[in-house]
């Protein structure tokens, strides 16, 4: 493994940064970064702190610190952290660098249900300048700047270095364990489903996507949780009726879905935690293949499961799903 992290906690010292909650940002921005290093050390990458305590660092000394660490090229990457107040991660790469590690952490912070902005930053109207001092003054490193939303939740903020440091190690050669597929030039939809034995429903459902549109490049999700039903919209139900069959908040259930409106049709597949066995009360006219396919099971792990000796249900009959 060639590369190298130089992890920088913004700010310090006489630099608070912003205040948030009445906390400075610096100390934010430091307990975030010896999260990070703890991360990567115990996964054996090379890694070193600008700074691990309350120091104050000048910006040139700063730049100059980290330029001498592991020298200025190609094989090593700097990630800069920083914390606002906005809702959405901001990363921010050099003009001159490739965007593809940087597209990589969005596209994971954003597969968690993160917001994110992912952008270069230009000085003025000089499209040849980078906005930060620390992209114009290294040459060949990757200089990553992330901006984390603020949250009262020291966990939250976790996650996102949880995902930032697997998209990391992934980049550099490790091995992570996901079940993420990158989708290739060609891939449709529909062949990527089939690869992953789902349907396109369930994929579509998998990722919060509205459309059947891939990008090549973009990192899907191709694996169903197994503590997840993905359950089939019936004609005449809306998303209440459903909080209720599965005693889940409806707010909740539409941000695990990935949806700003509670609109749902009739076939519409929505992913329900589940937490427990469903009890599902027999309509009149229904029969076991119905109840199966609503809840993507099949008609012999009904059977099996509420030790029915044939296929006859009545209207009122209890179900276990």
């Amino acid at each position: 493994m060639d590369y190298k992290i130089i992890i920088d906690a913004s700010h310090g010292g006489d630099d608070t940064g912003c205040l948030l909650s009445n906390i400075p940002e610096k100390n934010i921005t430091l307990e975030l970064s010896k999260y990070m290093y703890q991360k990567l050390e115990a996964l054996n990458v090379p890694v070193m702190l600008v700074r691990d305590k309350d120091d104050t660092i000048f910006p040139s000394d700063r730049i100059k610190k980290i330029t001498e660490m592991y020298g200025d090229h190609k094989f090593v990457i700097v990630i800069s952290n920083h914390v606002y107040l906005n809702k959405e991660y901001e990363i921010v790469y050099g003009i001159k660098q490739s965007s593809q590690l940087s597209n990589r952490i969005a596209s994971n912070l954003m597969y968690h249900h993160e917001q994110v902005i992912c952008h270069s930053k230009r000085l003025g109207s000089n499209a040849h300048l980078d906005y930060y001092l620390m992209h114009r003054n290294t040459a060949n490193m990757q200089v990553l700047r992330i901006s984390y939303p603020f949250v009262q939740n020291r966990g939250d903020l976790d996650k996102g270095v949880d995902t930032i440091v697997d998209t990391i190690y992934e980049y550099i050669g490790g091995k992570v364990e996901n079940d993420w597929y990158q989708v290739s030039k060609g891939d449709t939809m529909w062949n990527v489903a089939k690869k992953f034995h789902l349907s396109v429903d369930e994929l579509k459902v998998l990722n919060g996507f509205t459309d059947n549109l891939l990008r090549t490049g973009d990192k899907i999700k191709t694996k169903k949780e197994e503590n997840v039903i993905q359950y089939v919209v019936g004609k005449g139900e809306n998303l209440y009726q459903i909080c209720q069959k599965f005693h889940i908040d409806l707010k909740e259930l539409m941000e695990y879905n990935h949806k700003k409106s509670n609109l749902v049709q009739m076939g519409d597949m929505i992913q329900i935690p589940n937490r427990n066995s469903v009890e599902h009360s027999v309509r009149k006219g229904e029969n076991l293949y119905q109840i199966a396919s609503a809840y993507r099971t099949d008609v012999k792990e009904l059977i099996k499961k509420n030790h029915l000796w044939g296929k006859q249900i009545q209207a009122g009959d209890i179900i276990t799903i």
